[in-house]
């Protein structure tokens, strides 16, 4: 592998120093704007733009086609409108020679449930002891900026890459995916691929349980309080006790715990809906939910379990309703993604981060799900240099109070940009 040139290395390093100020700024401003899962991406996704088209980078903002990616394996259906909720790709074509690298992180975020839950408003962006409070701070909009602040520290440290260095600032990562799957269908795939989301700086990730969405519907008989039913609700408590007892007997019999997590598979309840009236018995109580599964389970498997599952509760003595409970699977299906650990660019980031940090990179695995699939499994140019890193510490994802520890962003885009040097080489130093 060629040497990158101690010069370029450290000019860049100190360009991400000189910048970091104004990237913490760009982070607080971007929490500042909703970009809920609930098509609220656009406003933050043309201030990605823009900052794209003023650090220098070719930038390509396009909708996700649906028509195009329908008929694709890959792709979930997905309730929402994707007009004018662009994914966001920026590229800095590299002299040539080099291998290309894609950084990819993404702008959705998972819905507020609770703002009074916050002591920080959640869209406040307050910064207290280091730390960047507000939904997406971690999850994943320091992803973003670390991107960013890594291709503008290379510009403006005046280091020339013999390879392509794209960026791609996606949506739907916590929903279906799709996001990331429009910009590999749009020819956006690397040598090398690294997802900024998930981790603390000592650790990768090249492995991800299965997940399947579903929707459990419970029917009874509407009417009045005093007359109506059965009350579908009333069985609410039966199904949830039958997935609970499920889970627990499926961890208790595997074996090998998935990346030495204990109980790692779960199934999550996550809406419960019934009723449109106190003082009425409702028709049906819907409950939507996720499960996830290690390897080698297949969706198929999966989904199987479960219709298997609440055939079984329908058939008991004191199922209290007259109709089964019936199951759809909605949204985000993904397989299982077991990795290579050894890869390339997940070596080179471990040595990257030996000789900038003198620390030891540690492989992890998720029982949450991510995007790497698309670039691994792509259509044309798969690869499988390709791994999780960054953005860096934060607690409280997806809860009350998420936050961002701020030390991390030079930290992570130092370790990133050493990668990119490496990977894509130094064309001169300058």
């Amino acid at each position: 592998m060629r040497a990158t040139p101690s010069g370029a290395q450290q000019r860049v390093l100190d360009a991400i120093d000189r910048l970091e100020p104004a990237y913490r700024r760009l982070l607080q401003t971007l929490v500042r704007i909703p970009s809920q899962a609930r098509e609220e991406e656009t406003e933050a996704q043309a201030l990605v733009s823009e900052h794209m088209r003023e650090i220098g980078l070719t930038v390509d903002s396009f909708d996700v086609d649906v028509q195009a990616l329908k008929h694709l394996a890959a792709f979930n259906p997905s309730p929402r409108n994707y007009a004018g909720r662009p994914c966001v790709v920026g590229r800095r074509p590299g002299t040539g020679g080099g291998r290309s690298l894609l950084l990819n992180a993404h702008i959705d975020t998972v819905p507020v449930e609770t703002p009074d839950a916050w002591a920080h408003p959640p869209f406040g962006g307050a910064i207290e002891d280091g730390r960047l409070y507000g939904r997406g701070a971690c999850d994943d909009k320091a992803g973003i900026v670390e991107c960013l602040l890594v291709a503008h520290a290379i510009k403006d440290a005046a280091v020339e890459l013999e390879g392509d260095l794209t960026v791609a600032s996606v949506i739907e990562d916590e929903t279906t995916g799709n996001g990331s799957l429009a910009c590999v269908e749009r020819g956006y795939t690397a040598d090398g691929v690294i997802i900024v989301d998930g981790t603390w700086p000592e650790r990768f990730i090249v492995s991800h349980m299965g997940h399947v969405s579903f929707r459990i519907r419970l029917t009874g008989i509407a009417g009045h309080a005093t007359s109506g039913g059965p009350n579908p609700i009333a069985a609410v408590g039966m199904v949830e006790e039958a997935l609970r007892k499920f889970v627990e007997r499926r961890n208790a019999e595997h074996a090998q715990h998935w990346g030495a997590k204990e109980n790692p598979i779960f199934i999550n309840l996550g809406m419960v809906h019934g009723g449109v009236w106190p003082g009425s018995v409702p028709g049906e109580c819907v409950l939507e939910g996720q499960y996830g599964f290690p390897p080698p389970g297949s969706c198929e498997s999966a989904k199987q379990e479960l219709r298997d599952l609440l055939a079984t509760v329908a058939h008991r003595s004191d199922w209290p309703l007259r109709a089964a409970p019936s199951i759809e699977f909605v949204g985000l299906e993904t397989p299982p993604e077991v990795g290579d650990p050894a890869n390339p660019i997940a070596q080179l980031l471990s040595a990257t981060v030996r000789r900038l940090r003198g620390a030891t990179l540690q492989e992890s695995v998720i029982v949450g799900h991510c995007d790497l699939r698309h670039y691994t499994r792509a259509r044309e140019r798969p690869t499988t240099a390709a791994c999780l890193y960054g953005p860096g510490g934060g607690r409280n994802v997806h809860g009350a109070d998420e936050y961002f520890e701020l030390a991390h962003l030079r930290l992570v885009a130092g370790n990133l940009a050493g990668v990119a040097l490496e990977w894509c080489g130094v064309t001169r130093d300058r």
